[in-house]
């Protein structure tokens, strides 16, 4: 999981270390700074991503 501002290094640190396929799911950036609604609009939207990467489906 990530921000969309850290997509690419988390994918680069993956890579690094040798996982260069790690599933990732982004979200919209950023995070902090934000109110709780707002955070919980971008964690709803995380939910199906999240889930078809762990399924599979």
């Amino acid at each position: 999981m990530a921000t969309t501002s850290f997509e690419a290094l988390a994918a680069g640190v993956a890579e690094t270390l040798g996982v260069p396929d790690l599933r990732i799911v982004a979200v919209d950036h950023p995070l902090g700074g934000i109110d709780e609604a707002s955070v919980i609009v971008r964690a709803d939207a995380a939910v199906e991503p999240t889930l078809r990467l762990l399924t599979g489906s």
